[in-house]
C-alpha cells in the first residue's frame, strides 16, 4: 500500500554510480521531469540510502568499488522485489548485465547515454510497470478476500435456510442482497455439473443470462475439455481448487479468461454439491500481456528491444552451431540523426525512427529479426544464410546494401524533406564459441569502424578490430577522468599582424595523459563527440580561455592579446542554450566579451542556417567575434556568408601550404581575400610556415597570420614569455 500511495507524490529515484558526472547528469535531467533524485557514490552508500529512503526506482552501475552493482541488486531484490532496478553499464561488461537480468534487474542501458530521453523513457516505463504489478496484486488480494468472505456468508446463509422457516426468511433476504450485489459469479452445481444456482453477475462477467443457464451443465461453458476434467479430478481428490485459470465461452460464443475457485461438499448420503465463484480476468491477462510486451519491445517503434534480440540471437547461435549454417548480425547507426533530432525536435526524430523501422522490416524476410537497441541504433539478425562462409558474407553484404539504399531515400516529415545515411557493421557467426553478447559487441565494433571510415559505409568485423575497440574504450574511460584530474591543457598559438606584432591567439586543446604523454585533439575529440563528453570538455575550454583573457587584460599583455579565439564543437554549438552558457561563463570570469572569439567549421554554419544566424546575432550583440575555421574546404558559399553576421574567415592551411607553387591554390587564396574584403570580413591565414608564403599573403592583402613560421602552439607559461619578448622587441625598435 505504501508503494501505491507513493504514486500521488513525486517518484523517488536512487542513482548509484561511482562517476559523479553521470550521477549529476541523471539528477539534473530527471528532476526537470518532476522526479526526486537521491545519489550514492558507491554500492555501500547506495544500500544504506535504499533502506532509509525506500525509493520507487533504482539506477545502479555494475562496476563500482567496495560494493559492486550485483551485490546492490541482490540486496534490493531480496528485501524489496517489487522495486524496479535499471542497470546502467558500459558495453565492456555485457556478461555482468546478463547476470544482473538473471538476478532480477528489470531493465538496462548502456553508457554513455548520448540521448538522455532514453533514460527518461526507461524510468517512466519501469515505474508504470511497477505500478501495474502492484495494482494487479492488490486487486487479486482484494478479490480473494472478498470471495472467501462472501462465499462463507453465502454458505452460512444456505445452511441457515435448512433450519427453520423463520431463519429461512431472514437468510433469504440476506442471501439475495449479497447474491445480487456480487461482482464475481457465484455458482452451485450438483456433482454432474447441473447448475442449481448462479448469480446475476454472470451477465456482466461473460454475457450469459442467469435464467438461461439454470438447469444446464456448467461444464459446457469450458472451452478446453482437459482443463475441465482436471478441475473435476482435483475436486474429487482434495475437495478444492483455487485460482484455476480457464477459458469459458461467453454469451456470444467468444472465449473469456476466467479464474475459478470452487469447493466440493459431500453429504452424509454419499451425494454432495460443488459451489464456488469465478470472475472474468480478461483485463488482467491483457495487462500482463502488455507488461510482457513492454519488457521485450521498444515502445516507440514496437520492434524487439535488446533483451528480445539477445534471446533470439542465443537461439540462432545454438541452431547455427548444431546444424552447421552461418548467421549474420548487422549493427546500423543513422549518420547525422542527432543533428536532425536537435535541430528539428524530438517529435520529428521519433517519426524518423518509426519510418526507419518500417523500411527495415519491409527489406527483411519473415524469419529475420530487426530490433531497436537504443537511440538511433538498429540491429538486423539474419539467422540462416547458408553453410558456406563466403556465400553467407555475400548474402549479408547484399542485405546491407539494400538497407543502405532504402534508408538513403528521402523521408518526408511535416514540411521537412530529410536525408539520412546508415553506417553498417556486419559480423558473421559462429566464429568460435562466442555468446550472443560477444557477437553483438563484434557487430558494434564493425559499425564504429564504418563510422570511422567516413560514415555511409558497410564494414565487416575482423578479429583485430576488437583490440582497436578496446583501446578506444580505454581512451573513453581515461577521458572521463581527464577534467577531474586536471589533465586537459590549453595551448596558445600566436596570431601576427602585418607589422609582425602579436595581435591575438588561438586556444588549442591538448590532453596531458599520465601514460601516453601529450595527446593531440584529433585523436580524442572524435571519442568525446561520440560519447557526449565534448559538452563538459567544451565548457571547460571556454571557462579556461576566459580566465586567461581576464588575467591578460589586466597586465602588460593586454594590447597584444586583444582577441583570443577557441574552437567550438558542432555538438556544443547546437545546444539550444549555448549562447546563455557563454554569457554565464563571461559573467562568472569577468571577461570582456569583445576579447573572445568563437571558431566554427563551415559544416556547423550551414547545417541549420536559421538557428546559426540567431545564435550569431546574440553573440554579435554582446561583442563576441565569430570566425569560420578552415574556410574553403567544405561548403563555401556566398549565400551563407551574406546571411550570417560573421567577423573573420580563416583560410585553411591546405591552401597556404602550396600557395607559392600551385597556381590554383594561389588563385583560391586571392579570391577568398578579395571576397572577405568586399564583405567587410577580417582574414587570418593558417599554417604559414615560410617567408615566401608570408610575402605572397601580404602582397595579396591578407593582414593577419598564424603558423609555425612565427610560433608553434605553446603551453601558457611559454606563450606568455613569447608575447612578452615580442612586446620588448617592439618597444626596443621604437626607442631606436
Amino acid at each position: 500500500m505504501d508503494k501505491m500511495q507513493g504514486q500521488s507524490r513525486r517518484a523517488v529515484i536512487l542513482t548509484i554510480d561511482d562517476e559523479q558526472a553521470i550521477r549529476e547528469s541523471f539528477h539534473l535531467y530527471l528532476e526537470d521531469y518532476g522526479y526526486t533524485v537521491i545519489e550514492a557514490e558507491n554500492g555501500r552508500v547506495g544500500i544504506a540510502l535504499f533502506e532509509s529512503h525506500k525509493p520507487d526506482l533504482v539506477l545502479v552501475d555494475l562496476r563500482m568499488p567496495e560494493v559492486d552493482g550485483l551485490r546492490v541488486l541482490e540486496h534490493v531484490v531480496s528485501t524489496s522485489p517489487d522495486t524496479p532496478i535499471i542497470v546502467v553499464s558500459g558495453t565492456g561488461v555485457i556478461d555482468d548485465v546478463i547476470e544482473a537480468l538473471h538476478l532480477g534487474a528489470w531493465d538496462y542501458m548502456l553508457k554513455p547515454l548520448q540521448d538522455l530521453s532514453v533514460l527518461l523513457h526507461a524510468v517512466r516505463k519501469n515505474l508504470d510497470r511497477s505500478r501495474l504489478i502492484l495494482e494487479n496484486r492488490m486487486y487479486q488480494e482484494h478479490l480473494e478476500v472478498e470471495v472467501r468472505k462472501r462465499t462463507e456468508e453465502l454458505h452460512q446463509a444456505y445452511q441457515a435456510v435448512q433450519q427453520t422457516n423463520q431463519q429461512l426468511q431472514q437468510s433469504e433476504k440476506k442471501y439475495r442482497s449479497i447474491f445480487e450485489s456480487l461482482t464475481d459469479v457465484y455458482f452451485q452445481v450438483d456433482l454432474d455439473g447441473v447448475i442449481a444456482e448462479i448469480s446475476p453477475s454472470v451477465y456482466t462477467n461473460i454475457e450469459h443470462q442467469r435464467e438461461a443457464l439454470l438447469g444446464n451443465h456448467l461444464w459446457d461453458l469450458f472451452v478446453e475439455a482437459d482443463v475441465c476434467q482436471g478441475m473435476r479430478a482435483r475436486l474429487n481428490e482434495v475437495g478444492v481448487v483455487t485460482d484455476l485459470e480457464a477459458l469459458l465461452f461467453d454469451g456470444n460464443g467468444l472465449e473469456r479468461s476466467c479464474s475459478i475457485t470452487a469447493t466440493r461438499e459431500r453429504s452424509s448420503e454419499g451425494g454432495g454439491r460443488i459451489y464456488g465463484v469465478f470472475r472474468d480476468i480478461t483485463e488482467r491477462k491483457q495487462a500482463e500481456a502488455q507488461i510482457e510486451h513492454q519488457a521485450y519491445h521498444d515502445s516507440l517503434t514496437n520492434l524487439p528491444n535488446r533483451r528480445l534480440l539477445l534471446d533470439r540471437l542465443d537461439l540462432a547461435l545454438s541452431r547455427s552451431k548444431r546444424h552447421g549454417y552461418a548467421g549474420a548480425l548487422l549493427l546500423i547507426d543513422l549518420d547525422r540523426f542527432k543533428t536532425i533530432n536537435d535541430s528539428l525536435g524530438h517529435s520529428v526524430g521519433d517519426q524518423l525512427l518509426c519510418e526507419v523501422a518500417l523500411r527495415l522490416a519491409n527489406v527483411l524476410r519473415e524469419e529475420d529479426t530487426v530490433a531497436r537497441i537504443g537511440g538511433d541504433e538498429f540491429v538486423v539478425l539474419l539467422s540462416d544464410i547458408g553453410s558456406d562462409t563466403q556465400a553467407a558474407a555475400r548474402r549479408a553484404q547484399g542485405v546491407a546494401e539494400k538497407i543502405s539504399y532504402e534508408l538513403s531515400l528521402p523521408v518526408r516529415i511535416r514540411d521537412h524533406e530529410l536525408y539520412i545515411t546508415p553506417s553498417i557493421g556486419i559480423t558473421l557467426f559462429p566464429i568460435q564459441n562466442e555468446d550472443s553478447g560477444v557477437v553483438l559487441q563484434h557487430g558494434d565494433t564493425a559499425m564504429y569502424q564504418a563510422k570511422a571510415a567516413g560514415r555511409n559505409a558497410i564494414c565487416f568485423f575482423r578479429p583485430g578490430m576488437q583490440a582497436e575497440a578496446d583501446k578506444r574504450l580505454d581512451m573513453e574511460k581515461d577521458l572521463r577522468l581527464a577534467i577531474a584530474r586536471d589533465q586537459l591543457k590549453l595551448f596558445f598559438q600566436a596570431q601576427i599582424d602585418e607589422n609582425g606584432e602579436v595581435c591575438g591567439a588561438e586556444g588549442l586543446l591538448r590532453w596531458e595523459h599520465p601514460q601516453y604523454g601529450l595527446i593531440a585533439p584529433d585523436r580524442f575529440i572524435p571519442v568525446a563527440e561520440e560519447t557526449g563528453l565534448i559538452l563538459p570538455i567544451g565548457e571547460w575550454v571556454l571557462q579556461t580561455a576566459c580566465e586567461y583573457i581576464t588575467k591578460w587584460s589586466k597586465g602588460e599583455l593586454s594590447q597584444s592579446l586583444s582577441h583570443i579565439a577557441v574552437n567550438v564543437s558542432p555538438w556544443q554549438f547546437r545546444q539550444p542554450d549555448f549562447p546563455l552558457q557563454v554569457e554565464k561563463i563571461l559573467a562568472r570570469t569577468g571577461t570582456d566579451p569583445r576579447r573572445l572569439g568563437l571558431e566554427l567549421t563551415e559544416g556547423v554554419v550551414i547545417d541549420n542556417v536559421a538557428d546559426t544566424a540567431d545564435k550569431m546575432a546574440s553573440f554579435k550583440a554582446i561583442g563576441v567575434k565569430i570566425s569560420i575555421d578552415d574556410f574553403g574546404t567544405g561548403y563555401s558559399s556566398l549565400s551563407y556568408l551574406k546571411k550570417l553576421p560573421l567577423d573573420i574567415l580563416k583560410i585553411d592551411r591546405s591552401f597556404i601550404e602550396e600557395v607559392t607553387v600551385d597556381e590554383s591554390n594561389a588563385a583560391i587564396v586571392g579570391t577568398i581575400i578579395a571576397m572577405a574584403d568586399h564583405l567587410g570580413l577580417e582574414v587570418i591565414a593558417e599554417g604559414v610556415e615560410t617567408q615566401e608564403q608570408l610575402e605572397f599573403l601580404y602582397n595579396s592583402g591578407c593582414k593577419r597570420y598564424q603558423g609555425y613560421f612565427f610560433s608553434k602552439p605553446l603551453p601558457v607559461e611559454q606563450f606568455e614569455l613569447f608575447v612578452s619578448d615580442s612586446i620588448r622587441r617592439r618597444l626596443s625598435n621604437c626607442e631606436s
